[in-house]
């Protein structure tokens, strides 16, 4: 088993693309860390309009003028753009500059380009070069020697289920077709698995399930393949992506960002992360998010990423810019999510009137400067104690969640957990399951 680092470390920098023998080299390394169930669908299926692309290779792709090797797209995965088509032979400047890609505000950066991946139809041939290169080349006549193959294939997508009391499943996602792209998404893939590792050790009230496949087509066809009766068992989804750079999270609401994993997600990064980012649907960076929320499925899903960054989709996105403890910190903070999911519930009291908390045989009263974010070490919370004790017994009405009352009173989910559970030791209020 590696480590998270290690583990990205192995990936990234392989070629890959949605078919192709760096996504199998990918996936075989994955299978030594999960038994995934690999999922496969062929070149050229077609759902929705969307195509399964070919295997594709670069073979060669030099650029050369008066004979001399002035650029070899195959020095880095991301050298020639994604699925390039072969051109050989000799061009001008004017018309090679028509077939160079770039991005000006990073001038000396590789920059990563993947938009023939989702159009198929559409044939071209090119290389991505830093600008000031670009910007360098001189009138003239140029050799062009660019060499790749579509053959058919098939595009692989990663399952890996963890059985709960319940058959509702959790959904996590990470995509791994981004030649190049340490953060984007392999820090969210090695985060997955770590993820699902600990999971697999714990008994919890929902299943979970780690889908780690090319970006919108992966998920495209696996969901279009899903007999119906497990897709109705898909109850939430996060989409986990950018973890390991150096930056608060972002969080990015589901469609109606109204629902529990909402809420969830909302209350425990408010508290452990008072810095993060949050907007709504597909406002901060756009994933399978429209797949797994799409008409016929509407699975509310967030994604976790630390977006922006300034090395996005440029061949500095490497291992330079991943924290082994910023990729830790995001497993806590799935794990600080999930736990609400887990425990959450409704409570129902099982007395009358005004309770006596400070009597001993309650010893339910907060005294001043005893609360549990004290203990915590988190900021004082002490008048919101205060008035939580006060409001408190009209929320054991069978129809208000922890959750509720911990995001009414902004205090920490599993803080007020573990006092509702105090009453509950007292034999004063039940958990439910249901709403009353």
């Amino acid at each position: 088993m590696s480590t998270m680092i290690e583990l990205l470390k192995s990936i990234y920098q392989l070629k890959l693309a949605p078919v192709s023998e760096g996504i199998n080299k990918a996936v075989e390394i994955l299978k030594k860390e999960l038994p995934f169930t690999v999922h496969q669908y062929p070149s050229l299926s077609e759902h929705n309009g969307w195509i399964v692309p070919q295997k594709w290779e670069v073979k060669k792709a030099e650029i050369r003028k008066n004979g001399e090797l002035i650029y070899n797209g195959k020095n880095h995965p991301l050298g020639v753009i994604g699925y390039s088509q072969s051109f050989k032979g000799k061009v001008k400047l004017t018309e090679l500059k028509k077939h160079l890609f770039y991005k000006k505000d990073r001038p000396n950066d590789i920059v990563y380009h993947c938009d023939l991946y989702y159009k198929p139809h559409q044939k071209n041939w090119g290389f991505c070069i830093p600008y000031n290169m670009y910007k360098k080349m001189k009138d003239g006549e140029y050799d062009i020697n660019l060499q790749t193959s579509h053959e058919n294939g098939k595009m692989k997508v990663l399952d890996y289920f963890v059985q709960g009391k319940k058959d509702e499943t959790i959904i996590l996602n990470a995509h791994n077709c981004h030649a190049g792209q340490a953060n984007d998404d392999i820090s969210g893939v090695v985060v997955g698995i770590e993820l699902m590792k600990r999971l697999s050790k714990r008994k919890t009230k929902y299943s979970y399930r780690l889908i780690i496949a090319p970006e919108h087509l992966g998920t495209v066809f696996y969901l279009a393949n899903l007999p119906k009766k497990e897709a109705k068992n898909l109850k939430f989804c996060i989409f986990l992506e950018m973890l390991g750079n150096d930056n608060r999270f972002a969080l990015q609401l589901s469609f109606t960002g109204e629902s529990l994993l909402d809420k969830a997600a909302c209350n425990y990064l408010s508290i452990k992360h008072p810095n993060f980012f949050c907007d709504k649907f597909r406002k901060i960076v756009g994933n399978d998010e429209t797949v797994w929320e799409a008409p016929g499925f509407e699975i509310p899903t967030i994604s976790l990423s630390r977006w922006p960054y300034p090395e996005y989709h440029t061949d500095k996105d490497n291992e330079d810019i991943i924290s082994e403890k910023r990729l830790e910190e995001a497993v806590e903070a799935v794990l600080g999510i999930l736990n609400i999911l887990e425990t959450n519930c409704f409570v129902k009291r099982r007395f009358d009137g005004l309770l006596a908390l400070s009597n001993p045989k309650y010893n339910l009263y907060i005294r001043p400067g005893t609360d549990p974010s004290i203990k915590q070490k988190t900021p004082k919370n002490q008048k919101k104690w205060n008035y939580l004790m006060d409001c408190l017994p009209r929320y054991f009405d069978g129809k208000t969640s922890i959750l509720d009352i911990a995001i009414k009173h902004a205090l920490p989910y599993d803080e007020v957990y573990e006092y509702i559970n105090r009453f509950k030791e007292k034999g004063l209020v039940e958990h439910i399951s249901e709403r009353v």
